[in-house]
């Protein structure tokens, strides 16, 4: 299970990010994620970003749009944490799928720029 996010550097609206110091409860403890979690926020906020660094961990690589990304996610592996960096995205042995704007537009063979591969 991916733990936490431990930073984001120079991706998109991440310019230093450090989990520790930002995602805390009301009483200033730590919060990690759970088994499920539902993200949102408002546009430009940062969402599709995070979704991009875990499709990083599917596929292997982030986009290169973006200049010296650098990013560092937990993921716990039988009781052992896992450091992940954009180094060696595929550094765990977890099954991972994202569905984001990048799958769809990846996977969608109808989109108005390709109907003749639609058959239409």
């Amino acid at each position: 299970m991916i733990k936490k996010i431990k930073s984001i550097k120079n991706l998109a609206v991440f310019k230093d990010f450090i989990w520790d110091n930002e995602v805390k409860d009301s009483e200033g403890n730590i919060r990690e994620f759970l088994k499920n979690n539902i993200i949102y926020g408002r546009n430009y906020s940062g969402k599709t970003t995070l979704s991009r660094i875990v499709r990083a961990m599917e596929k292997g690589s982030i986009s290169d749009k973006y200049e010296n990304p650098e990013c560092c996610t937990v993921v716990d592996e039988n009781d052992n944490e896992v450091q992940v960096t954009e180094s060696d995205f595929t550094s765990h042995a977890k099954t991972i799928r994202v569905f984001n704007e990048d799958f769809v537009s990846s996977t969608d063979k109808c989109n108005t720029n390709n109907l003749n591969r639609c058959g239409t």
